[in-house]
């Protein structure tokens, strides 16, 4: 259980004690009006959604259908390797059960990674970057002094402000590490409940979290850079074909004088 009260230093430079509450109907209902006011600011300044980056992220091959049938794909293998695994537990076949478990971790890990190359694109859609905003929102709205119970911020403008232009206060970055560790713990929470989780204690047995961030990081770089060659073609292409056409133009003006 994450502790949600901290010590930091508030706007005015003063040492007080502050507790992260958990969200109820207001705060979330505060965050969905900042994500509709985020999202209809995105669009104005020309982020586009997410539809719309669908289409060029296949165009420049970000994100394929191809992808899209690997990661149904490995979807439907972890649900298949899942029946086994019961069937095997039900027979009582422990070595199976173990097999089978390394061959779901190792399926999981690559769904993960699939998944992860998709949302990192989205996340610079007009939704991802509303959903941000949303979530700053709900924790800013949830930041109470301990002792009141008062929020800190009275609104989502006065987080922004005191944010990006307060150097003094330290309350923004405590706040953040507590909404980091309370989300860590659901992350762990849930791939406890998997049910390969029973024959793979270790941690290096089941998925390592910098290794699938590091195969993310290395497959969206070679992608771009995929991406960035074509469009380098295409440019070059067009330069000369531009050129021969000029060209034509000039010679078929200098036969007709």
């Amino acid at each position: 259980m994450v502790n949600r009260i901290f010590k930091a230093i508030d706007r005015n430079g003063i040492d007080q004690d502050f507790e992260l509450l958990a969200p109820n109907l207001a705060a979330e209902n505060e965050g969905e009006r900042q994500y509709r006011i985020g999202y209809s600011k995105a669009l104005v300044e020309g982020v586009f959604p997410r539809e719309k980056l669908r289409e060029i992220m296949k165009e420049h091959g970000m994100w394929t259908d191809e992808d899209d049938g690997q990661l149904k794909k490995v979807v439907g293998k972890i649900a298949v390797l899942q029946v086994e695994l019961r069937n095997n537990q039900a027979d009582g076949d422990k070595k199976e059960c173990v097999k089978i478990a390394r061959d779901i971790v190792e399926t999981r890990k690559r769904m993960w990674e699939l998944f992860l190359i998709q949302q990192s694109v989205y996340m610079n859609s007009a939704e991802g970057v509303a959903e941000m905003i949303k979530t700053e929102s709900i924790m800013a709205a949830c930041t109470v002094y301990k002792s009141t119970k008062q929020r800190y911020w009275k609104d989502y403008t006065e987080y922004v402000r005191e944010r990006d232009f307060n150097e003094i206060s330290t309350v923004y970055a405590h706040a953040v590490n507590i909404q980091a560790q309370i989300l860590d713990d659901v992350r762990i929470g849930l791939m406890d409940d998997y049910p390969e989780r029973e024959y793979l204690k270790s941690v290096e047995e089941r998925i390592i979290d910098r290794e699938v961030e590091e195969e993310v990081v290395k497959e969206l770089r070679s992608r771009a850079d995929v991406a960035i060659a074509k469009d380098k073609k295409k440019t070059t292409k067009k330069k000369v074909t531009k050129k021969k056409t000029n060209g034509k133009r000039v010679a078929n003006k200098t036969k007709k004088a």
